[in-house]
């Protein structure tokens, strides 16, 4: 699953459709950013008021939905 502490940006290039899943939440992400490389997903969910186990149990029901097409 996600690894709160690895940046965003090796969280997402370890699981592309991580990063889907945050652009469709309306999150500005993007490799190209370089504040991928400075935060985490901790960091995100500290910031962003999250809560973590929901937001995974919505991402696990996204990439299970994206298996299926």
């Amino acid at each position: 699953m996600i690894d709160a502490t690895k940046t965003m940006k090796q969280t997402v290039l370890d699981e592309p459709l991580f990063g889907e899943f945050l652009v469709s939440k309306g999150f500005p992400f993007s490799l190209d950013n370089p504040i991928a490389d400075l935060v985490t997903f901790a960091d995100v969910v500290q910031v962003r008021q999250l809560d973590e186990r929901a937001f995974l149990a919505e991402y696990e029901r996204y990439r299970v939905r994206a298996k299926g097409e």
